[in-house]
């Protein structure tokens, strides 16, 4: 049985659309949220695809706030020691050099 020309016409439309929005790098994707929050989403999308100062700003702050960044080095964990709300403090940290206790294990 052959599809409605209009429906036919309708889903080639679409399937354009979304191969030029894949060749131009965007990707779709479908997240289920509460309702509250929907309209919230759809302008994080629509700033973040309309690109500029306004979505940079936006996606660091999402990735700060949900990917914590692990230190992957001496340095970086330094600094986010000093960040910490102990930062304030001189903390003078030594490793115990002592060689341990005897146990027996028998």
């Amino acid at each position: 049985m052959a599809e409605p020309a209009t429906r036919k016409t309708s889903k080639e439309r679409v399937r354009r659309h979304r191969r030029k929005a894949q060749a131009e790098g965007s990707k779709r994707v479908e997240v289920t949220v509460p309702a509250e929050d929907a309209e919230l989403i759809r302008e994080v999308a629509r700033t973040l695809r309309n690109g500029g100062r306004s979505a940079e700003t936006l996606r660091g702050r999402i990735a700060a706030a949900v990917v914590p960044s692990q230190a992957r080095t001496g340095k970086e964990l330094v600094a986010f020691l000093r960040s910490s709300p102990l930062g304030c403090f001189e903390l003078d940290i030594e490793r115990d050099r002592s060689p341990g206790r005897e146990i027996d294990l028998e």
